[in-house]
């Protein structure tokens, strides 16, 4: 598999924070025992009811995010891992986007923020 074919990965430190929060927001929005731990003992919360939504609320916006590497991993021409690409996308979301969004904009892509005359 060519250099290309390959699924980046974004750093460590954007796993944990997001899977370890995504599994927090989880836990207060449907264990009870938990949420009731959290709000005596570290900060309060809005209703358990609104942090399930919350958390429910992320799956479609994953689900989308997924879709959209899957799709452009396959416009890049590397259809072997846009399945891992829509995977990684899932469980993180947006580090993952952005590392192939990047790699779709080449490294001969410039942004300007000026306008030409």
């Amino acid at each position: 598999m060519s250099q290309s074919q390959k699924v980046e990965r974004p750093h460590i430190l954007w796993w944990v924070s997001i899977v370890g929060g995504l599994t927090i927001l989880g836990l207060q929005g449907f264990n009870s025992a938990f949420y009731a731990w959290w709000v005596a003992h570290l900060n309060a919360l809005p209703a358990q009811g609104t942090m399930a939504w919350i958390f429910l609320s992320l799956v479609p916006i994953h689900v989308g995010e997924a879709i959209y590497c899957w799709r452009l991993s396959n416009r890049l021409g590397t259809p072997d891992a846009s399945a891992q690409w829509a995977l990684q996308t899932f469980v993180i979301g947006f580090p993952s986007t952005w590392l192939l969004m990047k790699r779709a904009r080449g490294p001969s892509a410039v942004t300007s923020t000026t306008a030409s005359p």
